[in-house]
């Protein structure tokens, strides 16, 4: 635990160091650590909620009332486990990994929470809208970001280092290299373990400078 809290520290030291805008990158820290400690501790507030959501909003399909919000109670159960537990894992990943750079967004990528907090309204993703094929999509193209950033981000080491000698500053291309390479390790596991998890639709840290660990590399390349 001391060993991996030294690694932490020793990194937002030197991506800090090597970065002009440091008060971006401590800014995105902070809120991406509170948001994870937030979202832990809070977590246990889904199961009930979307079970009282559930019966709420009943099962939209099923025209009768009483059927509707006997279904709408039962799919609750559900979603509340889910949320709960793609708001604990996804917590601990920012939690975790405050000192991560992330991507820019989850937009279309993975089921999204009903809102930012448990405790908040928001909005309902349903998975049969408008059918079950498109619904289950943005599972699959979270694991395949998960795959990808998990397996392949060693290649932003040398897309940085290109990238940061083209910019008149190898060490600092070096550093951030090394630094989306841990930080796509983490999120690609993040993505991988929690595929069927809902997860949040932004990230609040700084982002990628490629939408992949091998856009950067391809990029220089061709320059």
């Amino acid at each position: 635990m001391k060993k991996t809290l030294l690694m932490c520290l020793i990194m937002v030291f030197a991506v800090t160091s090597a970065f002009a805008s440091s008060e971006e990158l401590l800014e995105g820290m902070g809120k991406k650590a509170v948001r994870g400690a937030v979202n832990i501790i809070s977590s246990p507030i889904e199961f009930p909620y979307q079970i009282i959501k559930g019966f709420k909003n009943g099962f939209e399909p099923i025209e009768n009332e009483a059927g509707s919000k006997v279904v709408g109670t039962v799919l609750g159960i559900f979603r509340g486990i889910s949320h709960a537990g793609g708001r604990l894992g996804w917590g601990f990943l920012e939690l975790a990994g405050f000192w991560t750079a992330n991507p820019e967004d989850n937009e279309g990528v993975g089921v999204p929470l009903d809102a930012e907090y448990s405790w908040e309204e928001g909005v309902q993703y349903s998975i049969f809208e408008p059918s079950f094929e498109e619904g289950v999509k943005p599972i699959g193209r979270k694991l395949v970001r998960g795959i990808g950033n998990g397996f392949f981000g060693i290649i932003e080491v040398p897309g940085q280092t290109l990238r940061g000698a083209s910019e008149g500053n190898v060490v600092k291309g070096v550093v951030r290299g090394f630094w989306y390479w841990m930080s796509r390790g983490a999120y690609g596991l993040g993505d991988i373990v929690t595929v069927l998890a809902p997860n949040p639709p932004d990230n609040p840290g700084v982002a990628f400078n490629g939408e992949w660990p091998w856009t950067v590399m391809s990029e220089e390349m061709e320059n």
